[in-house]
């Protein structure tokens, strides 16, 4: 009985030997439960359906098109004519309207940027700075070729600095080339194109996209305020004592303390910010959710017919990060406007016909814009009366993303175009637009 049992035993344990022998061979060859599953889950069988992700977004392809809106002579949709002054790359649409001609110009992306850069940044710049402006203006082309700036003819931007300013100038041999060398290159923040802004010139410091209506911080954290050189601060200058003290000082360690418009002055009489008032604040107001307000009470509201009358004073009273101003108040014989956002503070302070004088010495023609709006404001008075204001300011456009006189002063210094991207952009990196 003993040995019976030892010959069960021994049976039973080669069946299970067996088994687990076949079990092995299986394994390597990729069966369920094992290593192989890997590479089995990874391939997905041509025609089945895979859900997709719930946030998609694609880059254009590297042969992507651009549909820019040309520009009648007065800034207006329509042309009284079908003819143009200039020869344009790709084609040219054209749609009738009872206004006149509306004319789009279809070409490809490479083919926009060598008329952007030279209109954008002085052709005669280092040629690193003028690679960082070609990825800077390529990124914010396929940023805005998400949707359509005007729907109704497809268009993905227009050509004015509402946008890029495309074909203000021929493209040139170094620009062509600052393109070519960085061809399809964009930046990525995470796994999205920037929204890449650029402007002229710093006061030493850039601020964020709140500046404008429909900004949102949270949106562009690659687009913050900071100091540009190597000074560092740590006021804090949404404070009007800390920035008048920043503003009206030059700091020995800004990129740009040599530039004309690093720091500028010009005086604004009362009259002419009535005239501005009277000129813009309706256009503006009409164009904005709360960008122009009407005191009402304690509340503030859209105007309506109401005329605030002649100017009496005007009060800064809120800055964004980087200290540009962010709300102003303007006091005048029959009411108060509130005025928010820069392009609308520079508008109604603009000096048309005045004269900016430059940090270098020489003295400019002032405009409908103040420079920047970054500044800060001296009353200034005759016979006991208010007259005006003598403002001190500094910078040169809105002051948000890169710095293009700064990306230059950088390049001279033997920066690289990606290193200047990354000091301007937190958190950035390159990518290339891939093959369709």
């Amino acid at each position: 009985m003993e040995w019976k049992k030892i010959r069960q035993k021994t049976f039973l344990l080669l069946c299970m030997t067996v088994v687990l022998f076949f079990l092995l061979i299986r394994a390597r060859e990729g069966e369920p439960g094992k290593k192989g599953e890997r590479a089995e889950i990874l391939e997905i069988p041509e025609g089945e359906y895979v859900e997709e992700p719930e946030e998609i977004w694609s880059l254009p392809g590297a042969d992507a098109t651009i549909r820019v809106l040309l520009l009648a002579e007065d800034g207006g949709l329509f042309h009284e004519k079908q003819e143009l002054d200039k020869e344009y790359a790709g084609e040219l649409e054209y749609y009738e309207e009872e206004n006149g001609w509306v004319i789009v110009n279809e070409l490809p992306l490479e083919e926009y940027l060598r008329w952007v850069v030279p209109s954008e940044m002085p052709s005669y710049y280092s040629m690193e700075a003028l690679k960082a402006q070609a990825v800077c203006a390529r990124t914010y082309a396929v940023w805005h070729m998400q949707e359509y700036a005007y729907p109704e003819y497809e268009a993905h931007v227009d050509d004015s600095v509402s946008f890029q300013v495309y074909h203000n100038l021929e493209n040139q041999e170094t620009t062509d080339q600052a393109v070519r060398e960085t061809e399809g290159q964009i930046m990525l923040y995470e796994d999205t194109p920037v929204k890449a802004y650029y402007f002229a010139t710093s006061c030493g410091s850039t601020t964020d996209e709140m500046i404008w209506e429909k900004g949102d911080r949270n949106l562009t954290p690659y687009i913050t305020g900071h100091i540009i050189g190597d000074m560092g601060t740590d006021k804090d200058l949404t404070d009007e004592e800390d920035f008048y003290s920043f503003i009206t000082t030059k700091h020995a360690g800004d990129l740009e303390i040599a530039e004309p418009w690093y720091r500028w002055n010009c005086y604004v009489p009362l009259e002419q910010i009535t005239a501005n008032v009277e000129t813009w604040a309706d256009a503006r107001a009409a164009r904005s959710a709360d960008g122009i307000l009407l005191q009402k009470g304690k509340q503030y509201v859209l105007p309506g017919n109401e005329e605030i009358g002649m100017v009496e004073s005007a009060e800064i009273t809120a800055r964004n990060t980087g200290g540009v101003v962010q709300q102003m108040l303007l006091r005048g014989q029959n009411g108060t406007l509130k005025i928010q956002y820069e392009y609308n503070i520079r508008l109604l302070l603009g000096v048309p016909g005045g004269e900016i004088h430059k940090n270098d010495g020489s003295t400019g023609d002032g405009g409908n814009l103040l420079p920047s709006g970054y500044f800060v404001l001296e009353p200034a008075e005759a016979d006991g009366e208010l007259t005006g204001y003598q403002v001190y300011g500094g910078g040169l456009g809105h002051g948000a993303g890169m710095s293009q006189n700064g990306a230059r002063i950088m390049a001279e210094q033997g920066n690289g175009y990606e290193e200047i991207l990354q000091y301007f952009y937190n958190g950035i990196r390159l990518a290339r637009l891939g093959e369709t």
